[in-house]
């Protein structure tokens, strides 16, 4: 099921997460870590649970254990794509569907 938002625990509370804030969603020992412009949130869920839950055409999974917003990326290498400063890996065939969505759009 798709959603608009997030619904992730932070200490005490429920805060509500809405898709277009998120950056990236990196998969670490167990935990999903949702990354904000403002905010990082630790989560149990699994990583394929959270990417059935987000809209392909607003994330793409670069890496098993990556998710990435196409908004937010800033740059793409050979082997990597860049969030701001932060280099993250992307397997050999996402790079390709990267590049030829972008090829497609601008050339």
């Amino acid at each position: 099921m798709v959603t608009e938002e997030l619904l992730i625990r932070n200490g005490k509370k429920w805060v509500v997460v809405p898709q277009t804030q998120i950056k990236y969603i990196v998969s670490e020992n167990k935990l999903c870590k949702v990354v904000t412009a403002t905010h990082e949130y630790l989560l149990s869920t699994p990583l394929q649970v959270l990417e059935a839950d987000l809209p392909g055409h607003v994330f793409i999974k670069v890496h098993r254990s990556c998710i990435v917003a196409w908004s937010s990326i800033t740059a793409i290498t050979d082997s990597a794509i860049f969030i701001d400063k932060l280099e993250l890996p992307v397997s050999r065939k996402i790079l390709m569907d990267i590049k030829n969505r972008y090829q497609k759009k601008y050339y």
